[in-house]
């Protein structure tokens, strides 16, 4: 049975009417640029007075200080305290106090915590505050301003192993430095590192480390959110503030052994001139400017069956998902579409269904042969369709009616052929999707991104795979499937990342993945206003592609295989054997399997409490055993033993842990 309590933090009895804060979530400053109206506000609060522009480090040069000069600010300077000893100093604290704003640079959020905590400078800091100052940060400035921080103790956080594991070890929340704004956790450079991968970790840590439920506020660059003394945010700048909160709908499981589920926690995303009263957790002012949604549109769910991957390596996926799909479906005629530019990347597909002995035909889409006779009926004929290539707009011709082999292939789609999409081409699988993601490391800040038609196979679909590939990438593949969620009022949003394919099932309407992590699911259903950014970041560009949208809900697991109802927005409780973890509390305890992932060997580490028959054996993603590592019987204490076969595949495969009265299993993943 699910339980969800919720622990709600009160803020309302501690957020006073005292000082002003302002979190910018970093990027470059400039004259008449986005950041004149937060860094105004900060001067405008401070009533024009004296502002003290503090560092860990020597160094800092006076560019800052001549902005806020600019701005209005009477008095502004630079000061380092770079040791826990200057710190403590009275002289310091002496300084501090009069002043009547204090900003914090950016740089390294544990340099300021590790240095200042407890001591004279973090009291006069506070004391700012709490006589009416503002206390202002940008980057690691803003991520100690929250009640709890990140504290970058062990290093920072990536969003694909914090997704994979939220108690992993550089995830190091803090709550006794500062706290300006309880029950909050800042976060910065959202959208262009990918940050909510880690923010929503950080929330499900915290929920279960200390029973409080956080708001977390992912500031994107260039962007910031400055809060009033009665606990108002007003967004500013150029991009979003995404405020993620648990609520009366969100689920969090525990965690069972590396596994764990969030469902539906909320998500409301803002732009500037949108307000957030961090009181009462709740939007609190929507610009004029904003779009009504028409919620009670239908839902245009998936037409056929759907198999899509989450990253564009054809050979990468063979042995796993596309053995999956081949087998569960019918193989007997298969059609593989791409287009002739593709061809050479094409050869390991038809490689493998050469060697496997398939029936096949290729059929390369150009506009010239889509009137095809015997192309069309070769279609006809077909028991699946496997889609591949890297030019989505030749794909997508396929969507013209008024060719034969389209008309074809739609007849197909109605009958509910399954359709399997590597990489890239599963974005087409959408009435619309997003392009030119991959082409140009700014296409999102500079507004080029494109909304295209796609094959409308899940008309409400818009898909993003290949999430974290590459950090270059990373704001353009997040803001994508926002943007054209919001483009086209798209209701279900999927982010996919590394060896993993997800399948959308027509009839019982659900999605499931298999992945080395975790499949994030964005559901709009509720969403009532939407907007988007009007920042030009120069004067030729278009406007960013950062967007704003209320009521959204994020739903992600670890569990493989464990489907999602797009009806109910509920995953199915894990209680297959596949998903069974320990039956008898304490009897075993499985403290590590590392590396994970691994190549070519990992060692597994584990505890007996009691003594046992003991069984560790290696499973495929179908089930089938791979290999016994021990069967015998073993006294109370701790084991290692390691697991090594060359000839896998990359994938993902399970160890499990059995003996006649408890069961344990775990994923691994097995990187070449």
């Amino acid at each position: 049975m699910r339980s969800f309590v919720l622990t709600f933090f009160l803020l309302s009895s501690q957020i006073l009417a005292q000082g002003f804060v302002c979190a910018i979530g970093g990027g470059s400053e400039d004259y008449n640029d986005w950041s004149d109206q937060p860094y105004g506000w900060i001067v405008e609060k401070s009533d024009s007075g004296k502002i003290i522009i503090l560092s860990y480090e020597e160094g800092a040069s006076n560019w800052l200080p001549d902005y806020f000069s600019w701005l209005g600010s009477d008095i502004v300077y630079n000061k380092a305290i770079t040791s826990t000893a200057q710190a403590n100093l009275q002289s310091n604290y002496d300084e501090l106090i009069t002043a009547s704003a204090i900003f914090l640079r950016g740089g390294d959020q544990w340099q300021y915590i590790s240095k200042w905590r407890g001591t004279k400078t973090e009291d006069a800091i506070q004391y700012v505050y709490e006589h009416g100052g503002v206390i202002a940060g940008t980057s690691a400035g803003a991520a100690v301003l929250g009640g709890v921080d990140f504290s970058a103790e062990h290093n920072t956080a990536l969003p694909r192993s914090a997704l994979i594991n939220p108690f992993g070890y550089t995830i190091t929340l803090e709550n006794d430095f500062l706290n300006l704004v309880p029950g909050v956790i800042f976060d910065t450079h959202f959208i262009e590192r990918g940050r909510f991968g880690r923010l929503v970790p950080f929330l499900y840590h915290y929920h279960f480390s200390a029973g409080i439920d956080l708001i977390g506020t992912g500031i994107d660059d260039r962007t910031a959110i400055c809060i009033d003394n009665n606990g108002i945010g007003i967004v500013m700048g150029s991009g979003a503030a995404a405020i993620f909160r648990a609520d009366e709908r969100t689920y969090l499981s525990s965690y069972n052994s590396g596994n764990y589920i969030i469902e539906n926690l909320k998500c409301d995303q803002l732009t500037a001139g949108w307000q957030y009263d961090f009181i009462n957790r709740k939007i609190a002012f929507i610009p004029a400017e904003a779009s009504e949604v028409d919620t009670a549109r239908p839902t245009k769910f998936a037409r056929s069956d759907l198999w899509l991957t989450a990253n564009n390596s054809i050979t990468g996926i063979l042995d796993n998902g596309l053995t999956s799909f081949l087998a569960q479906n019918n193989s007997q005629n298969i059609v593989v579409l791409s287009h002739p530019g593709f061809s050479q990347q094409l050869a390991a597909l038809t490689g493998f269904l050469d060697q496997h002995n398939f029936t096949y035909t290729t059929i390369f889409l150009q506009a010239s042969e889509l009137n095809n006779t015997a192309e069309a009926e070769q279609i006809e004929n077909a028991g699946c369709f496997i889609i591949a290539g890297d030019s989505l707009s030749v794909l997508s011709i396929l969507n013209d009616s008024t060719f034969l082999v389209s008309q074809s292939f739609y007849q197909k789609i109605s009958n509910k052929t399954p359709v399997f999409l590597f990489g890239n081409s599963g974005k087409t699988a959408g009435q619309n999707y997003i392009d030119r993601t991959d082409d140009y490391i700014y296409a999102s800040f500079y507004g080029e991104m494109t909304n295209n038609s796609g094959l409308n196979l899940f008309g409400d679909l818009i898909y993003q795979p290949l999430l974290f590939e590459s950090e270059d990438y990373y704001e353009n593949r997040v803001s994508a499937l926002l943007w054209g969620m919001m483009r086209n009022r798209n209701k279900v949003g999927i982010y996919s990342d590394g060896i993993a394919y997800c399948i959308v099932n027509s009839t019982e309407r659900t999605i499931s993945s298999i992945s080395t992590v975790p499949l994030v699911i964005v559901d709009a259903a509720s969403t009532t206003f939407v907007d988007s950014s009007a920042y030009h970041a120069s004067q030729n560009s278009g406007t960013r592609q950062v967007v704003a949208m209320n009521n959204l809900r994020y739903s992600l697991t670890t569990y493989d295989g464990l489907s999602f109802s797009l009806i109910d927005k509920k995953f199915a409780e894990p209680s297959s054997t596949i998903y069974t973890k320990v039956n008898r509390e304490g009897d075993i305890s499985l403290e590590n399997i590392f590396p994970n992932p691994f190549n070519p060997s990992t060692k597994i580490i584990y505890r007996l409490k009691n003594a046992a028959q003991i069984k560790i054996k290696i499973y495929d993603i179908l089930g089938t055993e791979i290999q016994t590592l021990v069967n015998e019987y073993k006294m109370p204490g701790k084991y290692s033993i390691t697991f090594e076969n060359r000839s896998l595949s990359s994938g993902v495969y399970f160890c499990r842990i059995e003996s006649k009265e408890f069961t344990l299993t775990k994923k691994i993943i097995l990187m070449k």
